[in-house]
């Protein structure tokens, strides 16, 4: 099996991709076919013996588009690649020609003069007309050369030119503003440069391409420089931007063995980074693959919409005819047949059936039905409608992007705006993740200091999470590191070693029962919310240090503003005993189920979703990936640069702050606010045309006011005005002003 990539140039609306996909189907061998509108990225899967890349290609340009095989962006202003923009410009300057001329009333002006404005600025729609009537399908340039033809024939050869004009002016200005969403897309492929400089033995330095690099190259990166790859500091120190990965408004300082991501800005030190993923498992690589696969996850209103525009063209010009044969033909050959008097006598009848055809090949009597026809067919567009939702989403998804939320498709968008249930995790969600000692009680005549640095000194020697904030204590008072012998780490206990000719020892309660030889307890020292190691002296218990796993900072906050957003119910899911999630849960005032297992996680929202209630599950994307996997939409918490969490989770946030949840959800309201208001302004303009063609046909006396202005104004506001509303409303989704507190809080 074979795979072609590349770009298809020129689609600017659903019906394009459609027509494109219809007509490489129709090639032997072809497997799968996967077209983005936004990206206009295509994936041809293909049987290499049965078809060739020449062939697919030919069958883009037999749908009227061209293709091109690499992602380099060009500008919409070139002339040379754009070519659309030409035929836009001369039929343009021959329009203002044209109507200057009209205007002046200059001798010997002819309506044909028009022409040259329908056949150079038609040329694109021509071609891709032609294309539809290859691939059997009716679409908006079917139509715009019905009308176009109608208008001529019925003598209105300026109302002709001035739909050709105004309708490629707005295929224009919707692939500019389509150009100008695809901009977020390509800014996210520009994060990494296209080089990096590797570190040679003997202090040799060589610029190689990314693709050169190997897990292991040790590469130097100057103050100022992007990151190229994943990697981790090997030598020196800085202060790094990550925000284009992460969406921390904040620098983070980087020491050696702190990891960088692809993408990051070192800001003030010279470092060496050795390299620890491949360029095409860097973090803005998967971040820039998942972005262009959740293109491809249309949500359901987006699926309707398509659906909804397939049979909706069609019907219009079934409609057009109605009108055109209804009051044009129909009624006109009754009347002037007179067939409403007896037709029985044959000679009447046919007398009747002779000057009823001839009104009907009349066209000063046609002109008018004709006329009103070509309107229903220019503002039958239905390209406002179609653009209204994945304009959009894309524009969301890509926004969303910027603040380290990475969202896989449209589908799990859309759906946050209507959940009410959220289950999340607690450690590394609520919690940071991270224990830190808060108390520490000596006994025996030991003093503080003196049981900080028995622990920081036996701790040393352990990577355990509790060694961790014992050793990180220890840094913080600043102090001594004790020699110790024979230090023995005792496996599911402690360690112990010794010191002038004394057993030290830290561990759990199990090792005080192996040490002393029975069941320790100290009601001083019961505190289910913690964590609480023993330091024995021989076989004495001579201090009690105490940790807990503490709640983020924002993490209260956050949750109120989901409920403020409409959520009703937040469970805490966890593993720890129930006396800690009862007095987390009762601080959050959130439900809890506790001492839970990841399988059993993923059987409670199981529950849920047999009670038909729609649910997010948010977690730290790997012990959580069942549940992750079974929610109506998992979120991944701090998982940049975590491969597991963006294949398992929906939604990834890169980044440790909870404050993306209660984004994400506004953010997810405000998409779904935003697509309901531009289907109802497509919807609506189209309805307020329809109604003035069927009140002209009916009043003369509004036929007479509009006069021939209805048919060009049908083009400039039906169809190109409601495209341009519709997108420019699109363009704005998240760019209002979220609380301040939405913001990363400051380290």
């Amino acid at each position: 099996m074979s795979e072609m990539r590349g770009v298809v140039k020129g689609m600017d609306c659903a019906n394009c991709v459609a027509k494109v996909k219809k007509n490489i189907m129709n090639l032997p061998g072809i497997e799968d076919v996967k077209i983005n509108l936004v990206s206009t990225k295509l994936i041809v899967e293909y049987k290499e013996e049965e078809t060739s890349e020449k062939d697919i290609i030919k069958a883009i340009r037999r749908s009227g588009y061209g293709f091109d095989s690499s992602y380099e962006r060009k500008s919409f202003f070139n002339l040379k690649y754009n070519k659309n923009l030409v035929f836009f410009i001369l039929s343009a300057i021959f329009l203002i020609i044209a109507l200057c001329f009209d205007y002046l009333r200059i001798d010997h002006f002819h309506p044909l003069f028009y022409l040259p404005i329908i056949i150079i600025g038609g040329i694109p729609i021509y071609l891709k007309a032609f294309a539809s009537i290859r691939a059997k399908t009716i679409d908006i340039d079917i139509l715009m050369v019905i009308a176009v033809i109608g208008a001529m024939i019925i003598g209105f050869w300026e109302e002709a030119g001035e739909i050709i004009v105004l309708f490629t002016l707005a295929e224009l200005l919707e692939a500019f503003s389509m150009d100008k969403a695809r901009e977020s897309i390509r800014a996210l492929m520009d994060l990494t440069p296209p080089t990096a400089t590797r570190l040679l033995k003997g202090r040799k330095h060589e610029d190689v391409p990314l693709e050169d690099l190997v897990v292991g190259d040790r590469v130097s990166i100057k103050p100022g420089g992007r990151v190229p790859i994943d990697g981790k500091v090997d030598w020196g120190k800085t202060t790094v931007d990550q925000s284009p990965i992460t969406g921390e408004s904040l620098p983070v300082h980087k020491d050696v063995g702190d990891q960088v991501f692809s993408g990051s800005i070192n800001l003030d030190g010279y470092i060496i980074i050795r390299v620890t993923s491949m360029p095409e498992e860097s973090t803005v690589a998967r971040i820039r693959k998942l972005i262009e696969e959740a293109e491809q996850q249309k949500s359901k209103r987006e699926q309707f919409i398509q659906k909804f525009a397939k049979y909706y063209t069609p019907t219009m010009v079934g409609i057009a005819l109605f009108v055109f044969l209804i009051p044009g033909v129909i009624i006109n050959f009754i009347n002037s047949a007179n067939l409403v008097n007896p037709i029985f006598n044959l000679g009447l009848l046919q007398d009747s059936i002779y000057y009823g055809v001839n009104s009907v090949f009349n066209l000063a009597i046609l002109q008018e039905s004709l006329y009103y026809s070509i309107i229903i067919l220019v503002i039958s567009c239905p390209c406002a409608l179609v653009l209204s939702t994945p304009i959009t989403v894309v524009t969301a998804i890509t926004r969303a992007s910027k603040r380290g939320v990475l969202i896989k498709g449209g589908k799990y968008l859309e759906a946050i705006s209507d959940i009410k249930t959220i289950a999340m995790d607690k450690t590394g969600t609520l919690s940071t993740g991270k224990l830190k000692v808060y108390k520490v009680e000596a006994l025996e005549g030991f003093s503080e200091k003196d049981i900080i640095e028995i622990a920081y000194s036996l701790e040393s020697h352990s990577e355990h999470k509790i060694a961790e904030s014992i050793i990180e204590l220890g840094k913080k008072e600043n102090v001594r590191l004790l020699g110790f012998k024979d230090v023995k780490i005792i496996p599911g206990m402690g360690i112990q070693g010794t010191r002038k000719k004394q057993t030290f020892y830290i561990g759990n309660e199990a090792l005080i029962d192996d040490v002393v030889g029975l069941e320790y307890c100290d009601i001083d020292c019961e505190e289910s919310e913690s964590i609480v190691s023993y330091v024995l002296a021989d076989k004495k218990v001579i201090a009690h240090i105490h940790m807990s796993d503490e709640l983020r900072s924002e993490t209260k906050d956050s949750i109120q503003e989901l409920k403020k957003l409409g959520v009703k119910e937040i469970i805490m899911l966890t593993g720890d005993n129930k006396e800690v999630a009862t007095k987390i849960a009762a601080e959050l005032d959130i439900s809890f189920e506790a001492e839970l297992l990841p399988e059993q996680k993923m059987q409670y929202i199981q529950k849920l979703k047999d009670n038909n209630q729609s649910v997010v599950m948010i977690g730290d994307g790997i012990n959580d990936a069942p549940a992750l996997t079974l929610a109506d939409v998992g979120v991944a918490m701090g998982a940049a640069g975590t491969a597991i969490a963006i294949e398992t989770a929906d939604i990834v946030l890169s980044s440790d702050n909870l404050f993306s949840i209660p984004y994400l959800f506004k953010l997810s309201k405000d998409t779904k606010r935003t697509i309901q208001i531009n289907i109802a302004i497509s919807l609506f303009i189209k309805f307020v045309f329809f109604s003035l063609v069927f009140l002209s046909v009916t009043f003369q006396s509004l036929a007479d006011f509009f006069g021939n202005s209805l048919l060009w104004l049908s083009v400039l506001v039906g169809d190109m005005g409601a495209s341009l509303l519709v997108i420019l409303n699109a363009m704005l989704v998240g760019r209002k002003n979220y609380p301040k507190k939405y913001e990363l809080p400051k380290k």
